[in-house]
């Protein structure tokens, strides 16, 4: 007999073999090639590294805000932008084995925090942006979970280029 599991298990699962490949892309690379230039976002391997375990940790945090019954985060692209580029020039190239330990705590703690809520919890308001296309949109903690997977993707294939580039 199958027994159907939740939302959030399978969001979890999704989740856990997603950050597990960008880990086992990672976690092999030389310190050459974790400074080699990443094409799509003109970052070394290493901070692009870093910028995805931020990219886990920041909306961790939105999800404890709703969780907390806070109002929900507003997202603004301007302020991301300027914290990307602050970030960047402030670590520079990240040291491999503490952002790989970063990255590695930060994915455990997103799949344990993602897993251990309930369908009401996934449904809170968790995230807020205006949006030219669709005006004011209002998302739902398991979108952020989704978009944390969306970002992996967006990153972890010029990770892949760059590798393959050398």
């Amino acid at each position: 007999m199958n027994v159907p599991i939740g939302r959030a298990a399978q969001l979890r699962q999704a989740l856990d073999e997603k950050f597990s490949g960008f880990l086992a892309t990672i976690g092999p690379l030389s310190e050459t090639q974790w400074a080699w230039p990443c094409p799509r976002e003109g970052w070394p391997v290493g901070y692009v590294a870093h910028h995805v375990g931020q990219g886990i940790v920041r909306p961790s945090g939105w999800i404890t805000q709703a969780l907390a019954g806070d109002d929900p985060f507003n997202f603004e692209w301007d302020v991301t932008h300027e914290l990307n580029a602050r970030r960047s020039q402030r670590l520079g190239l990240p040291a491999k084995d503490e952002t790989i330990r970063y990255v590695r705590v930060a994915t455990s703690n997103f799949c344990d925090l993602i897993g251990s809520l309930s369908d009401a919890q996934l449904d809170l308001i968790a995230f807020t942006q205006m949006s030219r296309k669709h005006g004011f949109v209002r998302r739902s903690v398991e979108w952020v979970a989704e978009l944390v997977m969306r970002h992996v993707d967006e990153h972890h294939p010029s990770i892949r280029e760059a590798l393959a580039s050398h």
